[in-house]
């Protein structure tokens, strides 16, 4: 059932059974209001009119998919092809030939390292295999434009200016022509798109997606702009940072690039839904950033010699590393008789490290009956697959378990406990099995039955839900199609744990990967809601951001990252990525390397 967005205060219900998995409670939560709410009827049905700048039908494969979806769409209709003719006749420029082969000369050890890297990591869904878009656009009706070129920029005459405008455009997006000035930027009602695959606060100029990994950077950027006379300065309506690949620029580009496909159909779905204010400024864009850093370029035949070698060192690194030592994810809790205490200084402390054979992970505690339970991931290496297990803790250690408390077909973690209506629940991570299932405690804490499938067909992960205000919130990671590891945050709200899910309006809420993926449950803290969230940028799950959630109901979403817990709570670990507290219990886990070989 569709509902009106909250009004007033945020509050969290308080279920019947003490949510043993939370941080604490909390009454009241601050809460923007809801005064700019889009009303019913405010926004036309008619589909959003798109033109297509382009220089050729042959196109890589990413902006096809745009294509697609666009064509696919009900909110949108491709309506003008705008073909650059003077792209034709530059391939047939000597002055630019000779100047391209200078430059070849210039950065021949860059081409050469391309040419291996697409040999070596050329994926299957390749993003930028060439094909022919003739097809789509067939029975689109083409306008040639002749524009006149100054410098690096393009400009369109007053006539070209009057023939497009003649098909009222709502949007253009540019997949063609160099840099467009003057009223070339005014042909269409919300302006011309276009891509810059690079975090333009960090990354501008080129090669996309180059830097980042030469630089050992956790996080390659992408954003879509409206396009101003300010050129690598437009203002940005979508922004995503995706996790850096370590060792190839082609798989590091397929990546985000095929994350960023999706932009274009969200942000004119958004447009269609809420008019104007879905390309209004976002609160997470900063009113005023300066850009501090180089215009890259490519590298120069010493600078691309100075790369490798140090993309060398840290791959030989990397090699060392892992065949001295394996990976294990351990816990570490402390106990306050104050039930209603939150530990957070970490090095205090204890330290739970499971046999060498396994790990445990993603740790959610329970009191019952006075005794205290930490629901893990337990992962068996000789298995590839974990299964959910139970411990049970005292201040002295372990003093019961692990025992395994479900188990199935394909790979569970994330055990996300909570209660609801006299009974307690799990909703595990099933992500392998493309699904969110929810299970229901029969005998506490051993005995727990498939309750119903709360989603199909999604590749979610680290799944967490709370009542908050009058429904219950849906926070889950779901995997963007067609890339290795981006997830992108989504959120649904229902009437009850039971659903059904409503998508809420703004999906994905938030793109970042340094801090979306839920780390735990959420916590109040002195009347604010915070949310847990990893930062899987590079490596996954390095640390924890701790955001504080200013703003949520069925048509907004905004929060703020106001601290982090970082790796380096003791000396033996390396990351850190799920925090949780109940009554007097927190415990938090960590991964640390062990040694494979020990001289006797």
């Amino acid at each position: 059932m569709q509902r009106s967005p909250i009004s007033g205060p945020l509050t969290l219900k308080q279920p019947d059974i003490p949510d043993s998995n939370s941080l604490s409670f909390c009454s009241d939560v601050s809460q923007g209001g809801t005064d700019s709410a889009i009303t019913e009827g405010s926004v036309s049905a008619k589909p959003l009119k798109v033109g297509l700048l382009i220089d050729s039908t042959i196109q890589p494969r990413w902006r096809g998919k745009i294509i697609e979806d666009i064509l696919s769409s009900s909110f949108a209709t491709l309506t003008l092809i705008i073909k650059n003719e003077c792209a034709e006749e530059a391939k047939e420029n000597w002055i630019r030939r000779a100047s391209n082969v200078i430059r070849q000369r210039q950065h021949f050890f860059y081409k050469i390292y391309t040419r291996l890297d697409d040999l070596i990591f050329r994926t299957e869904q390749d993003a930028f295999a060439n094909e022919d878009i003739q097809a789509y656009i067939s029975g689109c009706p083409v306008l040639k434009v002749k524009p006149f070129q100054k410098g690096f920029s393009d400009y369109f005459s007053e006539p070209e200016i009057a023939a497009i405008r003649d098909y009222k455009l709502d949007v253009a997006l540019r997949f063609g022509f160099r840099v467009l000035r003057g009223d070339a930027l005014k042909i269409a009602k919300y302006g011309v798109w276009s891509y810059h695959h690079g975090d333009n606060n960090s990354y501008r100029g080129g090669p996309p997606g180059f830097w980042e990994v030469m630089e050992g950077n956790p996080g390659t950027g992408a954003i879509l702009q409206i396009l101003t006379e300010e050129l690598d300065n437009g203002k940005v309506i979508y922004r995503s940072i995706a996790p850096t690949d370590s060792c190839s620029v082609r798989r590091n580009k397929n990546n985000y690039y095929g994350q960023a496909t999706e932009f274009v159909s969200r942000k004119l779905r958004h447009l269609h839904q809420l008019g104007p204010q879905a390309i209004q400024d976002d609160p997470a864009e900063p009113e005023w950033k300066p850009y501090s850093r180089q215009l890259y370029k490519a590298p120069s035949n010493w600078e691309m010699a100075k790369c490798l070698g140090a993309l060398a060192k840290r791959y030989l690194a990397f090699k060392k590393s892992r065949w001295l030592s394996r990976e294990q994810w351990i816990l570490a809790y402390k106990l306050n008789s104050d039930p209603t205490a939150v530990d957070d200084t970490y090095y205090k402390f204890k330290q739970l490290i499971p046999p060498k054979d396994r790990f445990w992970a993603d740790p959610f505690p329970v009191k019952d009956n006075g005794k205290y339970y930490i629901f893990v991931e337990e992962y068996i290496y000789k298995t590839r697959k974990g299964h959910i297990s139970v411990l049970e803790v005292d201040k002295k250690g372990i003093s019961g378990g692990p025992r395994k408390v479900l188990e199935a077909g394909h790979h569970l973690s994330y055990p996300f406990v909570f209660s609801w209506n006299g009974n307690r629940y799990m909703i595990p991570e099933s992500a392998a099995a493309r699904s969110i299932e929810l299970y229901r405690c029969i005998s506490f804490p051993d005995q727990w039955m498939r309750e119903k499938v709360l989603m199909e067909d999604v590749y979610a992960v680290d799944t967490t839900v709370r009542p908050i205000g009058d429904l219950w919130w849906m926070f889950t990671a779901l995997k963007v199609a067609g890339t290795l590891n981006v997830f992108e945050l989504h959120l649904f709200y229902s009437d009850t744990p039971l659903g059904p899910w409503q998508a809420h309006q703004r999906n994905p809420v938030k793109t970042d990967i340094r801090s979306l993926r839920p780390a735990g449950n959420l916590f109040c803290r002195n009347g604010d809601l915070y949310r847990p969230a990893q930062d899987c940028s590079h490596l996954y799950g390095y640390a924890i951001a701790i955001n504080r959630i200013n703003r949520l109901d069925t048509q907004h979403f905004e929060e703020v990252e106001m601290s982090r817990i970082w790796p380096k709570w003791a000396k033996n670990i390396e990351r850190t990525h799920t925090i949780n507290s109940a009554e007097g219990l927190t415990v938090i886990d960590g991964l640390m390397l062990r040694r494979k070989y020990r001289a006797n």
